[in-house]
This record gives structure tokens, sequence and C-alpha cells, in this order.
């Protein structure tokens, strides 16, 4: 399965902090860069969200295990995607599959 891995992608890490004031924000460090995987997309749909048209993608990629979770953002090229589920391909440790989603 290795030589399907045809893409890299980058795992941010996504850290919440308090700027001092009372309110928080995010901070994004990226955790691991160019991992290779490989990239399915679902199709994109629009939708009204808050009186507003929005543009949803959905997809999934596979790759090797490694610490990855739900709070982390997937970006590929300059497109950052929210983490939706990592899960362990048959429980063996060996494949990661996470599906992410991408809300413009």
């Amino acid at each position: 399965m290795q030589h399907l891995f045809n893409s890299k992608v980058d795992i941010l890490r996504v850290t919440r902090v308090s700027d001092g004031m009372g309110s928080g924000t995010e901070v994004r460090a990226v955790l691991h860069k160019n991992l290779a995987c490989r990239l399915n997309w679902s199709r994109g749909a629009e939708r009204i969200m808050f009186d507003k048209e929005t543009y949803f993608r959905d997809g999934k990629f596979y790759c090797n295990v490694v610490d990855i979770t739900t709070n982390d953002r997937m970006r590929f090229g300059a497109v950052t995607y929210e983490i939706v589920s990592v899960s362990n391909v048959d429980e063996v440790g060996k494949y990661l599959i996470v599906e992410i989603r991408l809300v413009r």
C-alpha cells in the first residue's frame, strides 16, 4: 500500500491559548510535515448556511499510523481542512483513515 501514498499533507496541531485579555486564540504548529498519504475526495456541495451560500467539501485520506486527533487540522497546498474522525484500519496499528471537511 505504501506505493499508493501519492500525496503529501501537513498536519497542524491546534492549541487554544489565552491572550491576556480573557479571550482565547488558536495557535497552530506543524506536527507532521509532508506526511505521505492517499487523498480521496467526496463531491462538494453548496448549501445555504446562516443566510449565506457555503461550499462544503468532504474527503478522506489514508496514511501510516501517526499521532493525529480530531483537534488537529490537515493542510493540503494552501487549504486547511478540519479533521472529523480518525480510525485505525482493522485495529491492527498499521494504517489510519482520516475523514476531513472543508467549510468555506
